[in-house]
């Protein structure tokens, strides 16, 4: 008995089945004769009207070239300018070389927190116990504090020499600027990663001391080593001459420093040579702020722009003296990601010669207000602008004619029918 029901239930689900690929065939069936016939009908109107559909592709074509025309692209910019002073933050992903081969220096000043160590041959007029030491460790204790060297005979030519400053990455150098009356080269460094403070990831400088005693004159210190009878105060600068028996000096630069080196003579073409080429960089900056207000809704900023140019899709702008240089807001700073050269030029400032990428660039005396602005198309980046020209008074002329053929083909069509 139980065999024959299920028998019987293999039969009905054979059944249903079968009425399910019947409908399925007749379903098929029939979507094939109506696309057939849809597609029948969308030939035979195609055909009836190929002109028109040809022509209304072809402003659809001419449509999207308008609007890649119009749409704002990315571009590559290019510029040199001459500043007073500027700033950058070093971009890169290793340390790098930074400044180098300064000769002749007259006096190098260094101020923040910093540990020295000097050897060799001591004379102070001032304390007597320097004098019997060949190592002394001094720990410069705030942002106040600083340490100077200069030859110590300042008669004679001086052997110091800056050979190389290598910053590390997200180093901010701010400040970069040169004094032509004091011939001066002045900038701060400035470290924007907690991370390289962590790792003791710092700034290193190596100088030359020469063959010449060398004096150094301290302020804001404390001698690790040394015990002072008449120990002086903070305010009180310990000076003394060294003659150095390591004529190599190695220091790594704690974060947060300025640098002041002054040189015996006026650079010539030699100030080409002292900073390296291609520098990767960020937030790149040719203004000074003006603190002189009690609140700091009070600070102004000032344009340290002395002249330049800057080029972006075969477009070029002058950049006038105290324009300021923005990119597509003007509360932001140009994307200036590659600086090329710098170079120190000679009763005005220093020439830097950079690259990036961005949609506008905007010039003018007041940020609020730009009178000038380069902006790059879409189509900017696929044809020269020559083409582009000609591109656009072909297209106006055939929309023209175009449109006029649109409408006076359906007239007549309107007018058959």
């Amino acid at each position: 008995m139980a065999s024959r029901q299920k028998a019987k239930q293999k039969f009905s689900d054979f059944i249903k089945i079968r009425q399910w690929l019947n409908f399925l065939k007749t379903y098929l069936v029939a979507l094939f004769v109506v696309s057939a016939s849809a597609l029948k009908r969308l030939l035979r109107t195609i055909s009836n009207h190929r002109n028109s559909l040809l022509v209304l592709l072809l402003l659809l074509v001419l449509a999207i070239v308008t609007f890649a025309a119009i749409v704002p692209g990315t571009h590559t910019f290019e510029g040199n300018i001459i500043s007073k002073e500027m700033t950058f933050t070093y971009n890169g992903e290793v340390s790098k070389l930074f400044i180098q081969d300064i000769h002749g220096i007259k006096e190098l000043e260094n101020e923040g927190r910093q540990t020295l160590t000097f050897t060799g041959n001591f004379q102070s007029e001032t304390w007597s116990e320097i004098n019997q030491l060949d190592s002394l460790k001094i720990q410069l204790q705030d942002s106040e504090s600083r340490w100077i060297i200069a030859p110590a005979n300042l008669q004679a030519t001086s052997d110091i020499n800056l050979d190389e400053l290598r910053v590390q990455p997200n180093t901010k150098v701010a400040g970069l600027s040169y004094d032509f009356y004091r011939n001066q080269l002045a900038f701060s460094l400035q470290s924007n990663s907690k991370s390289d403070l962590k790792n003791n990831q710092n700034t290193t400088l190596d100088l030359y001391l020469g063959e010449q005693p060398i004096k150094v004159i301290v302020e804001g210190y404390e001698l690790l080593d040394l015990k002072l009878p008449n120990q002086p105060d903070k305010q009180t600068p310990l000076e003394f001459i060294l003659n150095p028996n390591n004529k190599k000096f190695n220091l790594e630069i704690a974060p947060n420093t300025n640098i002041y080196i002054t040189l015996a003579k006026p650079p010539k073409y030699e100030s080409e040579q002292w900073f390296r080429e291609k520098i990767e960089t960020k937030d790149v900056k040719f203004l000074d702020l003006d603190r002189n207000g009690k609140d700091a809704r009070d600070d102004l900023k000032i344009s340290t722009i002395v002249e330049g140019k800057i080029r972006m899709v075969g477009q070029e702008q002058d950049i006038k003296p105290n324009q300021f240089l923005m990119g597509e807001n003007p509360d932001t700073p140009l994307n200036i990601e590659l600086i090329r050269h710098l170079q120190i030029v000679p009763k005005k400032g220093i020439e830097a010669r950079f690259s990036g990428k961005t949609k506008e660039i905007q010039i003018g005396l007041d940020q609020d207000f730009p009178v000038s602005q380069i902006q790059g198309s879409w189509l900017d980046g696929v044809l020269p602008r020559d083409a582009i020209i000609a591109l656009f008074s072909f297209g106006a002329a055939t929309v023209a004619n175009l449109l006029s053929w649109l409408f006076s083909n359906a007239s007549k069509s309107a007018s058959k029918s």
